[in-house]
């Protein structure tokens, strides 16, 4: 059956319209990278995708707030370091204050002395993060400690959750680590400089297991802030081993094969300017011939 010119343009014309699809959808591949990007390009596959980039997503999160936490918790480690190393001071300086051999005059020295270690104590108690302070409890925007001491926090926590459902305390009660003016590390280390400054041995003495007993609970707050960071930090570092495997699971169902489409966009590319230039010589037809 002879086939109209008419016919051959018509197909010649689709015949441009789809390679310059098929074009396009080359280039586009390219430069994503990715084969699917509409529901369109494979449905099954771009659902698929998409689960996996949900994933992925909560991933990253996961990883992102868990180094916001180690920094955090790097941070109330610091602070716990330091109130260890004030206590530490005071309990050598309640032991030179306990010595008989002191006088008066002495005491009253080493009270100042203690007076500083408690500053620098109640310093690193009032700690904060980026904003938060670490130590009042779930009353994070203002300092939990007065300079004498005195307790603002309250007996809460907040802790960071993450999408496993793991959950890790980023705050802390102060009080029941340090304790405030008249328990815990403060209380003794007051009791100590106004032991100190009335020239009481007895009652200097009478600190020294108070101190010591103060020593250990800053120990064990220091044991669970570790336990806490290698948590996150074991998160952090699970986070960054799955959003790996994720991608690749994403570039598995969706991603291109760069190589491949290059040498399709060539093809593609030659196969329109080809018909292109087909079509350009059937314009060149008389038009009685074309509709003939």
């Amino acid at each position: 059956m002879k086939v109209s010119d008419l016919s051959l343009f018509n197909s010649l014309t689709d015949s441009i319209i789809q390679a310059g699809s098929n074009l396009s959808t080359a280039q586009q591949q390219l430069a994503t990278g990715k084969r699917v990007v509409e529901p369109s390009d494979d449905p099954a596959a771009f659902a698929q995708a998409d689960l996996l980039q949900i994933a992925d997503s909560a991933t990253t999160n996961d990883g992102s707030l868990a180094s916001q936490v180690q920094n955090r918790l790097n941070a109330a480690d610091g602070a716990l370091s330091g109130i260890s190393n004030a206590i530490t001071s005071a309990i050598a300086s309640a032991t030179q204050g306990a010595d008989g051999t002191v006088n008066a005059s002495q005491m009253a020295t080493i009270a100042q002395t203690v007076q500083g270690q408690l500053t620098e104590l109640i310093q690193s108690a009032n700690t904060n993060y980026a904003g938060v302070y670490l130590f009042g409890g779930n009353q994070t925007g203002a300092p939990p400690f007065s300079g004498t001491g005195a307790y603002a926090g309250d007996t809460g926590t907040n802790s960071a959750a993450f999408s496993t459902g793991a959950n890790i305390q980023v705050t802390y009660n102060g009080q029941s680590i340090v304790g405030d003016n008249t328990s815990g590390a403060i209380g003794a280390m007051t009791a100590l400089i106004n032991a100190l400054n009335s020239g009481n041995q007895a009652a200097v003495s009478a600190t020294l297991p108070q101190l010591n007993a103060a020593l250990e609970q800053v120990a064990t707050a220091r044991a669970s802030v570790g336990s806490s960071l290698d948590d996150a930090t074991a998160i952090a570092s699970n986070s960054t081993a799955t959003d790996t495997t994720l991608q690749s699971n994403i570039n598995q169902v969706a991603g291109a094969d760069v190589a491949q489409v290059a040498m399709n966009v060539q093809e593609e590319t030659a196969q329109e300017q080809a018909l292109v230039s087909m079509a350009t010589e059937l314009g060149k037809m008389p038009l009685v011939n074309i509709l003939a």
